[in-house]
């Protein structure tokens, strides 16, 4: 199944549950502590899945009181290494929000406004006809901002065949030691056919992003991963944390499995960069999301307009670099799966906050297959979480008997 289809199936899975969950939720209070539970849910995921090798999982509330990671399953095939909280992991697409929260952070500092055509900042070899829709080339009109929420319209080089008859997965799996430049991804997009006409719908492309990272770079007049270590990096001590190629001394990220098939190999082929090219550990993506939450990167209003959602594919609605996953009222209380934000990534990668409960939840299944898995994982977590303080709230009120 296309991958992006099936976001779909995670409303249908949630439903069919829900008589089970509230049986679970009926219980009077769990047998073992939280951070045990959590433990259960990390280990269960490797066990009960033979194309999962590995899966490492973050959790921590706003108010410090809960700080947790735990990790499970075998971090590289080829010494056993054992997976570890604090191993390394390809956050793939997850990458997007930093992306855009940099594009927000130039913003502030006025080297840019959201309505600003790309074209005021990338040349017309770059994107040139990029997009040309019914007889139309509007790649010189598609702005920032449309850029930011997939509403431009462009092609996505990464998921969609093009003449050859294959994407970009296919080809960066197949020949793993060939090397690929942004540019030739950004050209690849060009012989693809564009959507829509821009702002008129919601398209995910990681051709977007991609020029985004371009407009980052002509606006600072700096490479994209030196922007983020200025932005991001150094001020949060995210130390483990990078965009690009792996310095050194640093560890190797886990491996990343598509079904049985180890491509790992594939994600240095420097294709993936402002659109799916970080590593971080689960604890630093939860200290990134915090930050920016807490209005430590950009200011309140501008985490606000990130937050200008868009219909997508439900139960996931687009903003401007956030996915916000939201169920109906009596099946999101039902299933225990509350709404979201944050982003998801196409490894497995994960990095959500619950603002009901004030959660922030991040980590991997470095399966491409385990998309959906992810969202049941999180809910496994939530339950979790939820039914622990109604426990200690009723032992509070009413004593351990």
């Amino acid at each position: 199944m296309h991958w992006k289809a099936r976001w779909i199936a995670t409303a249908i899975v949630s439903v069919s549950a829900v008589a089970a969950l509230i049986a679970l939720r009926r219980a009077s209070g769990p047998a073992m502590s939280l951070e045990q539970q959590f433990e259960r849910i990390v280990a269960e995921a490797v066990a009960h899945d033979a194309s999962v090798k590995n899966c490492v999982l973050s959790v921590m509330t706003g108010d410090g009181s809960l700080v947790w990671a735990g990790a499970a399953g075998v971090a590289h095939h080829t010494d056993s290494a054992p997976m570890a909280p604090d191993s390394p992991i390809y956050i793939a697409s997850v990458t997007k929000l930093y992306t855009a929260t940099a594009v927000l952070l130039l913003q502030e500092r006025g080297s840019l406004s959201l309505d600003d055509p790309m074209a005021k900042y990338l040349p017309p070899d770059l994107i040139g006809s990029i997009h040309q829709y019914d007889g139309i080339d509007y790649s010189t009109r598609i702005t920032i901002r449309q850029l930011l929420s997939h509403r431009s319209g462009i092609a996505d080089y990464y998921e969609e065949k093009a003449g050859d008859g294959k994407n970009l997965f296919e080809l960066v799996t197949e020949h793993p030691d060939r090397t690929w430049t942004v540019n030739e991804t950004i050209a690849r997009a060009r012989t693809l056919k564009a959507h829509f006409v821009p702002g008129t719908g919601t398209f995910y492309s990681d051709t977007n992003y991609q020029l985004l990272g371009k407009i980052v770079e002509a606006v600072t007049g700096r490479a994209l991963s030196a922007v983020f270590q200025e932005f991001f990096f150094t001020p949060l001590n995210l130390t483990h944390t990078h965009l690009g190629a792996q310095p050194a001394p640093a560890a190797k990220p886990a491996d990343v499995f598509d079904g049985m098939s180890d491509i790992t190999e594939a994600r240095a082929s420097g294709a993936y960069w402002a659109d799916g090219g970080m590593v971080s550990t689960a604890g630093e993506m939860n200290l990134f999301l915090k930050a920016l939450n807490e209005g430590r990167i950009i200011r309140p209003e501008s985490l606000r307009s990130m937050h200008d959602w868009h219909p997508w594919r439900f139960p996931l609605r687009y903003g401007l670099g956030t996915m916000s996953f939201e169920l109906p009222g009596l099946v999101a209380r039902s299933s225990g799966l509350r709404a979201l934000w944050g982003h998801s990534g196409s490894t497995g990668s994960f990095l959500y906050r619950s603002d009901e409960l004030d959660l922030y939840m991040a980590g991997t299944l470095d399966q491409t297959e385990a998309r959906v898995d992810a969202f049941l994982l999180l809910r496994r977590v939530m339950q979790a979480f939820e039914a622990t303080q109604r426990h200690q709230e009723a032992t509070r009120q009413h004593g351990p008997g």
